[in-house]
C-alpha cells in the first residue's frame, strides 16, 4: 500500500458473496479462508468480510461498505467476477475506493487496483472474460 494512506488505517476489509461468480460457486467460508490466507502471505491484517445479498445484480452491501473506508487500507475479494457487469457501475466502485486512498485486491486473479492507471488493465481483463463467456464451446473430439 502506498504511503499516502494514513497510518491509523489498519487492515483490509473482505467482501464475499453466496452467489456464483466466474463459473464457480465458492462457499462463503471458503472465500473467507482464501482472503485470510492472502492477507497472511502478504503480511496484511484481515478484517472479517461483509456478505453480499443473494439477489442477482445486487451490490448494496459492496456499495455501502466502500462509502466509508476511513478505518481500512483496502478491500479484498476473491475475483473481479464478483463486481457488477456494467462498466459504469464498476468504475464508480473503483473511483470511490481510490478516492479514499485505498486499494482493491482480487485474490484469484492476482490483481491489485492501487492507482487510476490500474483501472484500464482490470477493465480489459473483465471485458475479455465477458466476451469469452459468450463464445460457443467447441465440441470435444471423440476419443
Amino acid at each position: 500500500m502506498s504511503s499516502a494512506v494514513p497510518s491509523e488505517r489498519k487492515g483490509y476489509r473482505g467482501y464475499v458473496t453466496s452467489r456464483p461468480f466466474g463459473g464457480y460457486s465458492i462457499p462463503v467460508p471458503v472465500q473467507s479462508l482464501v482472503l485470510r490466507d492472502y492477507c497472511q502471505r502478504k503480511g496484511f491484517v484481515y478484517v472479517l468480510p461483509v456478505n453480499e445479498n443473494i439477489f442477482q445484480h445486487s451490490y448494496l452491501v459492496l456499495e455501502g461498505m466502500i462509502r466509508n473506508l476511513s478505518d481500512f487500507e483496502g478491500v479484498l475479494m476473491c475475483s473481479t467476477h464478483m463486481l457488477p457487469r456494467r462498466a459504469a457501475r464498476r468504475r464508480a466502485i473503483f473511483d470511490t475506493v481510490l478516492g479514499q486512498g485505498c486499494s482493491m485486491h482480487f485474490v484469484l486473479e492476482g490483481l491489485v487496483l492501487e492507482t487510476p492507471g490500474d483501472i484500464e488493465h482490470i477493465e480489459e481483463l473483465i471485458q475479455f472474460a465477458q466476451i469469452a463467456a459468450q463464445a460457443p464451446v467447441p465440441h470435444q473430439a471423440l476419443a
